[in-house]
């Protein structure tokens, strides 16, 4: 081979290296750009905050995860399923993580959690609407029939309280029935979640159930699995995004789109 033919064979190949070596790196960062993809599971039926809808999951906590994590480049694909099944896949390591959940301390045994709250909610006490008690309180529950919904802690006041007496229910809605048939003298519901079952059920519950007290305003948040080595990584990043959103207005905008959501 010439000298000139070997030159010219040369600079060809580096000329291809070079342009593998910009393929490659381009690859790479777009990969970075795009960011990471995961995969949460929230509650089938929980409206306004996460709710099986329309065949996807919809609702406030849904809407503020998906902000936070898109603030830090993080896609989030989400799951349905009922909750106590949610915890169920989060807690056997199945599952990156389940929400919404009180950081209780039932549940922080069993969980990894961020700091910064979802959101927060209240837990309302339900009565028939013939009662004539008002402003009641968890004390108020000692030795009674109290309804619940399956999977649910409702603060350690509560649920270390062996005096109370769990009537229990697969949904909000069927908790809110076992009232309205006398099986339970309360019900345990947060507000915002009956004042949509109340739109949506207006024949059966209108004028016939109230609220006759309250265990007040609680943090909601993500429980991460223990199990999963990737949960510190994006509990950490959930409130890294948080943060970023409730600075920026994304989290009011978000409150206020959900304020009186759809039925």
């Amino acid at each position: 081979m010439h000298l000139c033919d070997h030159l010219i064979q040369c600079k060809k190949i580096f000329v291809l290296v070079l342009v593998l070596v910009f393929c490659n790196l381009t690859t790479e960062a777009y990969a970075d750009d795009r960011g990471d993809i995961i995969t949460l599971v929230g509650e089938d039926e929980w409206y306004p905050y996460a709710a099986l809808k329309d065949g996807k999951l919809q609702g406030l906590a849904v809407d503020i995860i998906e902000a936070a994590f898109g603030a830090m480049k993080v896609k989030v694909q989400f799951k349905s399923a009922p909750y106590a099944r949610c915890l169920m896949l989060a807690e056997s390591g199945q599952e990156l993580a389940c929400f919404d959940s009180l950081k209780d301390s039932k549940l922080s045994k069993k969980f990894l959690f961020h700091e910064e709250p979802i959101f927060k909610a209240e837990i309302g006490i339900y009565a028939l609407e013939s009662s004539q008690e008002k402003n009641l309180q968890a004390s108020a529950l000692r030795g009674k029939q109290v309804g619940v919904t399956n999977g649910y802690t409702y603060t350690d006041e509560i649920d270390n309280d062996a005096s109370i007496n769990r009537e229990v229910a697969p949904t909000d809605l069927s908790n809110l029935r076992k009232l309205l048939r006398q099986r339970s003298d309360y019900s345990l519901v947060y507000t915002r979640v009956f004042d949509y079952l109340m739109s949506r059920y207006p024949d059966e519950l209108k004028g016939k159930i109230k609220q006759v007290g309250t265990i007040g305003q609680n943090a909601l948040y993500v429980s991460f699995s223990i199990r999963h080595p990737d949960s510190i990584k994006y509990a950490e990043l959930l409130d890294r995004g948080l943060r970023k959103i409730r600075k920026d207005g994304t989290y009011l905008k978000l409150e206020q789109k959900w304020k009186r959501p759809a039925p």
